[in-house]
């Protein structure tokens, strides 16, 4: 029984060795956890709990600074979504790249508020954190009294 040599789209022989698959296989499993990608918003929350945490006060100080420029920016932007009752309770997690840049975002909360919060946002740089990516979160909760 004759084995084919494995071969790349197009016949093109694939040769492959020991070496070259365990310095794949401990590439992946080092550089692993450097790539994992966040996925939901539990995981970004956490993570910006743990940035947000270890800032020392001065970052802490410029953060919130930060935050409240973008609040001070965003909300009237977004006033025509609020409904009679003010505006529903969210968060919004926002992943900083080392200039400040909103790159990614993660929401908790279906209003349409949060959804208009969650991309202007999206838009904006905060402070220069102290490494990147840097995670923090926006929450949110405001309502009318009557």
């Amino acid at each position: 029984m004759k084995r084919d040599n494995p071969t790349l789209h197009g016949g093109v022989p694939v040769k492959f060795s020991w070496s070259k698959i365990l310095f794949l296989g401990a590439f992946v499993v080092v550089a692993g956890p450097v790539f994992a990608a966040v996925h939901s918003y539990g995981d970004a929350k956490a993570l910006a709990d743990r940035d947000e945490a270890a800032a020392s006060k001065v970052q802490s100080s410029e953060l919130l600074a930060s935050q409240g420029t973008a609040i001070d920016r965003i909300v009237p932007q977004c006033t025509w979504a609020a409904g009679p009752g003010g505006m529903p309770p969210f968060v919004v997690v926002a992943k900083l790249d080392a200039t400040g840049k909103v790159v990614m975002t993660w929401r908790d909360g279906d209003s349409a508020f949060a959804t208009c919060f969650e991309r202007k946002l999206g838009t904006r740089w905060l402070f220069v954190p102290p490494h990147a990516p840097f995670y923090t979160s926006f929450e949110m909760s405001m309502t009318h009294e009557h």
